[in-house]
């Protein structure tokens, strides 16, 4: 019976924290609906929490090589989509479909990979998106 306070104290604060307190940041720094593919070479792919990220040199049309960082997910939540912490390796030519933030910086959400070897990968924000349930049926 010592417990029944304390647990109903911790239910009491728990749900006392507005919804939004506990929320992630949302997506508005992207340019939603908008794309960009970039084909270029990999610096690195960063595999961990609380964002994957990878680092991509892209040749422009001017010819200046300009190095792009994409953004994906926590490595659970794209993994069903195919991601691993070996998909990308420094060196390798790759592509990928991003949606690039607002400000015009070379950033950008992985909407879509295509790896050295050639395999596709999908979306890199959600688990539970079309692309990454397709991927999972292969």
């Amino acid at each position: 019976m010592r417990a029944l306070p304390v647990i109903v104290l911790a239910a009491a604060i728990g749900l006392s924290i507005p919804p939004r307190v506990s929320a992630h940041h949302g997506g508005a720094a992207f340019d939603s609906g908008k794309t960009v593919v970039l084909k270029g070479t990999v610096v690195e792919w960063v595999y961990s929490n609380p964002h994957c990220l990878l680092k991509l040199d892209v040749k422009g049309q001017d010819g200046q090589v300009v190095q792009w960082i994409a953004e994906g997910q926590a490595p659970n939540v794209i993994f069903p989509a195919g991601y691993r912490k070996d998909s990308f390796k420094a060196g390798d030519q790759g592509a990928i479909t991003v949606e690039p933030v607002k400000n015009n910086q070379p950033m950008g959400r992985i909407l879509e990979s295509v790896l050295a070897n050639g395999k596709i990968l999908g979306r890199a924000s959600s688990a539970g998106s079309d692309e990454a349930i397709k991927e999972q049926q292969r």
